[in-house]
């Protein structure tokens, strides 16, 4: 009989994570599956209990959650070199899920097919070094507009997953242009732009398809970046087009396949991290090329 861990972040999406467990636990045991069940009770909980898993304990880790709950899970599992160490599967009870889309996950059969198979792939994540601690992100590495969008978002939480939707129109009529210098693959620059987002994943958000041409497997990171000489109907083009991914193909907007890249405003900033805001003034991001076994 396998093992595998269950780990559950009741507070991710619409607080329906450990609901949808229940719901799901007769079909995973049926495919001879000895559950575990772990329920975070607070922020990094996850984080630091993954951290102290043994690595023959369990052969797979599900997780129900968003983005950000992910990103909580490999990060533990990197504090303890255990990367390698576990498949991981994703059930999709998060406002983001990223993740999920990219791998066609969104529905719960689909989700949970994949789940107890064993079909996986060797997913990249990327290695962001903030001014005082690092982290790996699964999904984006976003600035400017990508950060205060989100900022404002998480104060718009009691709307669902279109607070995303609602967020992202309020600071893109705004239109503020941030100045920082940047290094992408060892070429350094002055920037401006209304956002700047290194993707691992295709999708981000509630299904915007930021980066069209890259994905969890190409051992890249994809660079998109939104200029400086854009009107307020423009930068909404952008808004309207991201749904599609062509977006991308507008005058004004930049996207190419780098190996790092960092940003440096000179003074303290706001960085987005698989949704999670962090403060710093420096981020430095390296594509990890196939860190995590994903269940697809």
């Amino acid at each position: 009989m396998k093992n595998i861990l269950c780990i559950v972040n009741p507070v991710s999406g619409l607080k329906k994570s450990l609901k949808v467990f229940y719901e799901v636990e007769s079909k995973l045991k049926e495919s001879n599956i000895n559950l575990e069940l772990f329920v975070s009770k607070s922020s990094n909980h996850i984080q630091s209990y993954v951290s102290k898993i043994n690595k023959n304990a369990f052969e797979k880790i599900i997780i129900f959650g968003g983005d950000g709950t992910i990103n909580e899970v490999v990060n533990g599992l990197y504090n303890s070199n255990n990367l390698h160490s576990f498949k991981i599967g994703i059930m999709p009870t998060g406002s983001g899920n990223s993740v999920a889309h990219d791998i066609s996950a969104l529905e719960l059969d689909m989700a949970i097919r994949k789940c107890v198979g064993d079909k996986t792939m060797k997913m990249d994540v990327n290695l962001v070094d903030f001014d005082s601690f690092s982290r790996l992100s699964v999904s984006v590495l976003g600035w400017g507009m990508f950060s205060y969008g989100n900022i404002r978002a998480e104060k718009l939480r009691f709307l669902g997953p279109v607070r995303y939707d609602v967020a992202s129109i309020m600071t893109l009529l705004e239109k503020k242009i941030h100045k920082a210098e940047i290094e992408v693959d060892g070429d350094k620059k002055s920037l401006e732009c209304a956002f700047i987002v290194g993707c691992n994943s295709i999708h981000t958000g509630k299904g915007m398809i930021v980066a069209p041409k890259g994905g969890f497997f190409d051992r890249k990171i994809d660079l998109v970046t939104l200029g400086k000489n854009v009107n307020r109907f423009q930068v909404y083009e952008v808004f309207q087009k991201v749904y599609k991914g062509t977006h991308i193909y507008l005058p004004f907007v930049e996207n190419i396949k780098v190996d790092s890249f960092s940003i440096d405003p000179g003074e303290d900033s706001f960085y987005n991290i698989d949704g999670d805001i962090v403060k710093s003034q420096k981020a430095s991001v390296k594509v990890i090329p196939e860190a995590i076994n994903l269940l697809i």
